[in-house]
C-alpha cells in the first residue's frame, strides 16, 4: 500500500482554496445579474474570472506564510460568508456607508438584521477557515523561496486595481477586495468630514422668520432633451407638466461629467476661475445654518470623500440604500426618500433646507423605476450594453424619468400649503447611443447638458412675485451648475455677502433688488 505523503504542495493547496473561494463567495457577488443571451453570459463569466483571479492572488499572498494564514483564513471566511449572506438575502454590499451605519446603529437595529441563518453561516465559515488554517499549518509545504512567491502574489494583487484600470471597479467592489476598499472609503470620508473648513465663520447670514422651505434635489444622469417639459416627444414628465408652478431650464450645463466632481461644484461657490473651492470650502448649508434654518441631507447614493463633508454640515443626515453598489440589480428607488423627507419636514416646522441626493437615471436603469412605471417597451433585459438595442436603452432610460417625475411630484404635493420652493439639478447627462457611446464612462458632448427645473408654491409666489417673474424670464438663459449655489441662497431669502445676485436664476438683471 502506497504511503500518503505527509506534506502537500503549496501550489495544489492554493489552487483548491482559490477554486472554492471563487465558486462560493465570488459567485455570490454575481447572483441576480440580469442576462439575455450568450454575450451577456460570456461577459459575466469573463468578469467572474477576473475577480476570481484577483481573489486567488489575495489568497496566495495570505497563505504563503502559514502563520499569517492561520490568523487570516478564519477571518476571511467569516467576513466573506457574512457579506455573501446579506447579498443573497437583502441585496446589500459592503460599502463605506454601510460601515458608517454599522458603527452608529443601536442594538435594536443590529438585532433586526442578525438572524439564526446568519449565525449558522458564520459559524460554518469559521469552522472551514479554522480547518484550512490547520491544513496549511500541518500538511502543506511552504513554497521556496517564500519571499519570491510573496512578491509575485503582491504584484498580482495590485495589478487589477493599479495598472489595469478597467478592472478596478468590478474587482474593488467585490470580495475580498471590498474589505479593503470599503474601509478605505469610510476612512477617507471620515477624514474629509473632520477637515477644518471655516469658510463662513466670519460671514453674516440672516433670513426673515417667514423665509421659505427650500428643497434642493440633486438628480443623477438626467439630460434635459428627454424631458417632456422641454419639448421631448414622449410624455416623460406628465405630472410636472400639469403643474403651473414648474419652470424648466433646458440650457444648463456642467463642466464635470462624474458625480464625485459635479456635486462639490453644485454645493459650493466654486467656478471656472476658482475650481479648488469645491474641495476646500464649506457649502451653502453652513450659511443656511447660520441664518437659522433647520437643515437636512437625505441621500440615496453611497457617500464619497469629495462631498462627504457637505453631507455632515446638515443638522440631520439620513442615508437610504447606503449598502448598495452599482453592481446591485434589485430595486433601488428614490421613493425610498419620501418617508425621511416627511420626517424632515416635521422637524423644520418653519424655514428649512433639505438636500436630497437621488439615484435618478443611473445605470442599471431598471433598478430605478417601479414595474408600474415601465411604460416604454421593450425594456433592457441584460446588464451587458452590447446585448441591448438602442431602443431598449432609451425606453428604460425614459422610464427612469417617469420615476423622477413621480418622485418630484410627490415631493411638491407634500409641500402644498407651505411657503416652499424645490430646485432640481442633475449632476450631469447621459450618453444614449450617440456615436456608439452609452452611459457616462467617458466624457462626451451628451454628458454636459443637465436637466434643471424649479417648482414654487402659490404661497412662495405671493410673497416673492418678482423672483417668480425673474425665474420665468430666465428660463431660456444659458448657464452652468455654478449658478445653483447662488440660486439656492436667493430662493431661501438668505441675506449674505456671499450671494451674487447676478448668478441667481431668481434674479432679473433688468431690475435692481
Amino acid at each position: 500500500m502506497e504511503r500518503i505523503p505527509a506534506k502537500f504542495k503549496f501550489s495544489a493547496f492554493w489552487a483548491v482554496v482559490s477554486a472554492f473561494y471563487a465558486l462560493m463567495f465570488v459567485g455570490m457577488e454575481f447572483a441576480g445579474s440580469p442576462l439575455a443571451g450568450w454575450r451577456g453570459a460570456a461577459s459575466l463569466a469573463g468578469q467572474w474570472l477576473v475577480v476570481s483571479a484577483a481573489a486567488s492572488a489575495v489568497i496566495g499572498l495570505l497563505a504563503v506564510n502559514r502563520w499569517v494564514w492561520a490568523v487570516t483564513a478564519p477571518l476571511l471566511m467569516v467576513c466573506s460568508a457574512a457579506v455573501g449572506y446579506y447579498k443573497l438575502t437583502m441585496g446589500l454590499s459592503l460599502t463605506p456607508v454601510l460601515i458608517e451605519l454599522a458603527l452608529t446603529n443601536d442594538f435594536n437595529t443590529w438585532a433586526s438584521v442578525i438572524t439564526f441563518k446568519l449565525v449558522g453561516a458564520v459559524l460554518l465559515a469559521l469552522a472551514v477557515g479554522a480547518a484550512l488554517a490547520w491544513v496549511r499549518f500541518v500538511h502543506v509545504r511552504s513554497p521556496r523561496p517564500q519571499a519570491l512567491w510573496a512578491c509575485g502574489f503582491l504584484v498580482a494583487v495590485l495589478l487589477p486595481v493599479t495598472v489595469i484600470k478597467r478592472f478596478k471597479a468590478p474587482v474593488s467592489a467585490r470580495v475580498p477586495y471590498s474589505f479593503w476598499y470599503a474601509v478605505e472609503g469610510y476612512l477617507l470620508n471620515r477624514e474629509a468630514v473632520s477637515e477644518l473648513r471655516d469658510t463662513y465663520e466670519a460671514t453674516d447670514a440672516v433670513a426673515p422668520e417667514n423665509a421659505p422651505m427650500v428643497v434642493l434635489v440633486i438628480g443623477e444622469s438626467l439630460r434635459p432633451d428627454h424631458l417632456q417639459l422641454n419639448g421631448y416627444h414622449r410624455p416623460t414628465t406628465p405630472r410636472l407638466a400639469r403643474d403651473s408652478g414648474v419652470v424648466s431650464f433646458p440650457n444648463v450645463t456642467t463642466d464635470f461629467v462624474y458625480t464625485h466632481l459635479s456635486v462639490p461644484r453644485i454645493m459650493t461657490r466654486a467656478h471656472g476661475e476658482n475650481p479648488d473651492a469645491a474641495f476646500t470650502e464649506q457649502s451653502f448649508i453652513t450659511l443656511f445654518n447660520k441664518a437659522g434654518f433647520r437643515t437636512a441631507w437625505l441621500s440615496n447614493q453611497d457617500a464619497v470623500n469629495t462631498y462627504a463633508y457637505f453631507m455632515h454640515e446638515a443638522d440631520t443626515l439620513v442615508q437610504c440604500n447606503g449598502a448598495r453598489t452599482f453592481y446591485a440589480y434589485e430595486k433601488w428607488l428614490d421613493s425610498d426618500l419620501l418617508e425621511p423627507f416627511g420626517k424632515a419636514l416635521e422637524k423644520a416646522t418653519g424655514r428649512g433646507l433639505i438636500v436630497m441626493h437621488t439615484i435618478g437615471s443611473h445605470w442599471w436603469y431598471r433598478s430605478h423605476y417601479p414595474d408600474s412605471l415601465a411604460k416604454f417597451q421593450p425594456e433592457t433585459d441584460s446588464r451587458v450594453v452590447s446585448e441591448l438595442t438602442r431602443e431598449q436603452m432609451v425606453n428604460s432610460y425614459d422610464n427612469t424619468i417617469l420615476a423622477t417625475d413621480s418622485f418630484l411630484a410627490d415631493v411638491t404635493d407634500m409641500l402644498r400649503g407651505r411657503n416652499a420652493v424645490v430646485i432640481f439639478i442633475s449632476d450631469h447627462g447621459e450618453a444614449l447611443g450617440e456615436d456608439g457611446k452609452y452611459l457616462h464612462a467617458e466624457d462626451n458632448p451628451q454628458l454636459h447638458p443637465t436637466a434643471c427645473l424649479v417648482w414654487y408654491s402659490p404661497e412662495f409666489a405671493a410673497l416673492y412675485p418678482q423672483k417668480v417673474s425673474a425665474l420665468k424670464k430666465n428660463r431660456a438663459k444659458a448657464c452652468t451648475t455654478d449658478a445653483i449655489f447662488h440660486t439656492v441662497l436667493h430662493a431661501g431669502d438668505v441675506d449674505t455677502p456671499v450671494l451674487e445676485l447676478k448668478n441667481s436664476m431668481f434674479h432679473d438683471s433688468d431690475r435692481n433688488e
